[in-house]
């Protein structure tokens, strides 16, 4: 047994409006715009159609007043429209309506925050390294090598667009340019999730003013000072972000849609929402995709620290490749002298601050700066020095404004280094560096050395103690219906590629988003060599060449990385492309329980000679506890092989059945998994799968079961920029007024993903029941303390005048994660207290 840790947890924080959050379509829960009119105001809804059944299902909505916006029937099986939530949820009781979900919100890119400019890029001796480093990782290299460079393979980026003026990509737009396709799905404007710049403004130009999406097709396909994956691919460039903010999943699935007609072979997703089930629209959509001959890769998410459970959607989709990320061995950083060290330290300028100019003052030591923290030191006209953790950004930074500092540097509390955001710019300048050059910058302020920090305009490359390693934010599965996720690994943190040339032309940047388009490279390298590939033998070939990733808490112990963490491994290009036979599937879920599972798997000869196999199993470090907060065990389960051995002959297929028998010593509760190697004898390459299983009664995960929720409260306000909502206890004996406040919510956390989750509400004195239609496959709760609210007002506009004046009680209904909706043992619920509501 190797142990256990702690993972950082999510600072407690109210959540933002549900609707935008996790979205729950006719629950609606917490849409900021409801106090508008009393049938709530038009939203955005994805009407999804039974089986068979198409967009003139909506012919029996006459009377009912609603916009259809797109038929998405190419790619999914049903429509946009644009409705009030009391029209939505009729049109969810059409017979042939299966389901109604709201466009949920799908959050922007994270900000850049280590741009560097072309001219310092060229200025260093020699080529930047860190892309090179992770073409290396993959052997993309040896493929460039061999000629093959992804000529005549169509990659569509679907991102913040692509500068395609930039001269690694191409220097134009149109026909005869590498940037041959696209459009902008949005305008630069847009923004989702601010009610007045949530309507599309779409063109025909596809510029990238965020950056996220050149520097992701750079990864794809630069072709210049830096080298992609496949530097002869040709880029569709498919603009679904504004310059900040975020976009829904309506645009995404047209932007899916217009790749399938432009003829893209392969679709790089570099966004997803957390914690989602494999059905959600964006997810199916691109399942669709792969149908008809698309090959799909997408990351996986950033949210590794959130646990288990924790990848997002389209990522969980069950045929696109889910990419998780691992670091680079060094990130390039802006640089900073440090006379009294005598060498530069790297660092990022955290977000919303303004960029350094000439030099810091000298370093005092502040301490960690929080609301109820002792001053260690005078800022006053100095530069504070701040050790991460325990607050946020914020706090610290406007305390050391506050307190006079000007200029504020935060260094890591843990190895590595690190960027940042939530800074309301005070115009002082706030700087990360790692723990090892913030401690060293501690003991020389200790000593009264007060160090200074010159911006010289240079860069500096910067270890990652995680270096080949699982990065700490890359998400893990499975995903809720314990489906096998991630598919496979590529290196996501601390990578090179290309900006916008306005912002400096290349810059590193550090996420699954980076990750994901390495593999979607080494899909378009593999079609280049064999056009002819479907897109479930192209995840194949890449799963079943990938290399393990040792367990990156304790690389010392030899245990290889969760495989619902890591996939099979990072990708290896070469022997993707060499490979003689495939296994078949790469990803298996074996179910929960707590005996042996059994499945099979079929191994396929591609071979001119006959070869024999043999078959070995590796286990994974298995991951236990809480969902937030996980441990690990190194309890192998016994696996046996039917047969262990076999002869296969040239385009012969044979199926060899898999027993996992999971260890005595695993505790309840775990996830498990390992790698299954079909080994040739004789030289060749090896051919893995993976899989993962759940030690238990998967049924028996809590998810109403939190001390603080679920709880009556009181809304007290909105963050105008941030969507978030406060919250208060509610007063004994108090009133609420649907018309004149104060706004009551039930206050929900969710323990586990529920399949399904159902509000309604009871009147004390008649005995009446008003029920809302339930909600099916819900996120859950990220953080330790994220409740969600449930307005409602919000419920009322769905059904205007249902609540009358009187006492009432709200009871929330959770169905678990697979759990059977004709069980009652399968449901969680809830009942608040009374409470009373006037006219």
């Amino acid at each position: 047994m190797p142990g256990s840790r702690t993972l950082p947890s999510v600072p407690p924080a109210w959540r933002r409006p549900l609707a935008a959050a996790v979205a729950l379509p006719l629950l609606a829960l917490a849409a900021p715009a409801a106090h508008a009119e009393p049938d709530g105001p038009a939203q955005v809804w994805l009407i999804e159609f039974a089986e068979g059944a198409d967009a003139s299902v909506l012919d029996a909505a006459q009377g009912l007043d609603f916009e259809v916006r797109h038929d998405f029937e190419r790619i999914w099986n049903g429509v946009s429209v644009e409705a009030d939530p009391a029209t939505a949820r009729r049109l969810g009781q059409l017979g042939m309506v299966e389901r109604v979900w709201s466009d949920v919100v799908f959050g922007g890119p994270a900000t850049r925050s280590d741009a560097v400019t072309e001219s310092d890029a060229a200025a260093e001796s020699g080529p930047v390294p860190e892309l090179a480093q992770a073409i290396q990782t993959t052997r993309a290299d040896v493929a460039h090598d061999r000629g093959i460079t992804g000529e005549g393979v169509k990659v569509g980026v679907i991102d913040t667009g692509i500068d395609y003026t930039h001269p690694d990509l191409g220097g134009c737009f149109g026909d005869g340019c590498r940037v041959a396709f696209g459009t902008d799905f949005v305008g630069d404007d847009f923004d989702s999730d601010d009610p007045e710049r949530s309507e599309p403004a779409p063109d025909d130009d596809p510029a990238d003013c965020a950056g996220h999406g050149t520097h992701v097709a750079g990864i794809v396909g630069a072709d210049g000072e830096v080298t992609g994956v496949a530097p002869d691919v040709e880029f569709g460039a498919y603009k679904v972000f504004g310059c900040e903010g975020s976009t829904s999943a309506e645009v995404i699935m047209q932007a899916l849609e217009a790749a399938l007609d432009d003829g893209m072979d392969v679709v790089n997703l570099s966004l997803g929402q957390s914690f989602q089930w494999p059905g959600y629209p964006t997810a199916k959509a691109a399942d669709r995709l792969t149908e008809e001959g698309v090959v799909v890769v997408a990351s996986m998410g950033n949210d590794g620290e959130s646990g288990i459970y924790s990848g997002s959607a389209p990522g969980v989709g069950e045929d696109v490749i889910a990419v998780a990320s691992t670091d680079n061995p060094a990130e390039r950083m802006d640089a900073a002298f440090v006379s009294a060290l005598d060498r530069p330290v790297g660092y990022k300028t955290l977000s919303d601050s303004p960029e350094p100019e000439g030099k810091t003052d000298g370093l005092v030591w502040l301490g960690r700066a929080c609301k109820d923290d002792p001053s260690e030191g005078d800022v006053n006209g100095k530069a504070a020095l701040i050790v991460r953790g325990t607050c946020t950004f914020k706090e610290k930074y406007e305390r050391a404004v506050e307190e006079g500092a000007t200029a504020v540097v935060i260094y890591n509390d843990r190895p590595g280094p690190f960027g940042g955001s939530g800074i309301e710019d005070l115009g002082v300048p706030a700087l990360s560096v790692t723990d090892a050059d913030g401690k060293d910058l501690h003991d020389l302020a200790a000593i009264g050395e007060a160090p200074v920090l010159e911006f010289t305009g240079d860069t500096v490359l910067v270890d990652l103690p995680r270096g080949g390693l699982a990065s700490s934010f890359s998400a893990y599965g499975p995903a809720p219906d314990l489906a096998f996720k991630p598919d496979v690994a590529a290196p996501g943190g601390g990578i090179w590629s290309t900006v916008p040339v306005a912002d400096g032309s290349y810059e590193s940047l550090s996420g699954t988003s980076m990750s994901s388009p390495h593999v979607a490279g080494a899909a378009a390298l593999l079609l280049d060599a064999e056009p002819r590939l479907d897109p479930r033998d192209v995840r194949t070939r890449l799963a079943n060449s990938a290399k393990p990733v040792p367990w990156g808490d304790n690389p010392g112990l030899g245990e290889l990385e969760a495989a619902h963490r890591q996939g099979t491994g990072v990708i290896d290009v070469v022997d993707a492309l060499d490979a003689e036979a495939c296994l078949y599937p790469t990803g298996v879920n074996t179910g929960d329980g707590t005996g042996p599972r059994t499945f099979e798997l079929t191994l396929t000869s591609r071979d001119h000679h006959v070869r024999d196999y043999t078959m070995t199993h590796q286990a994974t470090i298995a991951t236990t506890g809480d969902d937030r907060d996980p441990g690990f065990s190194a309890a192998a389960p016994e696996v046996d092989f039917s047969p262990k051995e076999l002869r296969l002959y040239p385009g012969q297929s044979a199926t060899i059945e898999v027993t996992v028998t999971p260890s005595a010593d695993l505790p309840e509760g775990s996830v498990f998994g390992g790698r299954i190697t079909a080994r040739p004898e004789g030289g060749g390459e090896s051919l893995t799968a993976a899989y993962s299983g759940y030690q238990g009664d998967y049924l028996a995960i809590p998810v109403l079961e939190h001390p603080d929720f679920p709880k009556l409260a009181a809304v007290v306000a909105q963050d105008p920029e941030t969507r978030e909502y406060e919250y208060r206890d509610i007063e004994d004996g108090e009133t609420f007024s649907l018309a004149d406040g104060p706004a009551l919510a039930a206050l929900v956390y969710l323990g586990h993903q529920p399949t399904a989750m159902a509000v309604s509400a009871a009147n004390a004195d008649t005995g009446e029941v008003v029920e809302w239609d339930q909600e099916a496959f819900l996120p859950r709760s990220p953080g330790p303390d994220d409740a969600m609210g449930v307005h409602l007002e919000d419920l009322v506009a769905q059904r205007p005048g249902a609540l009358e004046p009187g006492r009432w009680t709200l009871t929330v209904k959770v169905l678990k994660a697979l759990g059977d909706e004709d069980d009652p043992g399968d449901w969680e619920q809830w009942t608040s207290p009374e409470f009373s509501l006037s006219e």
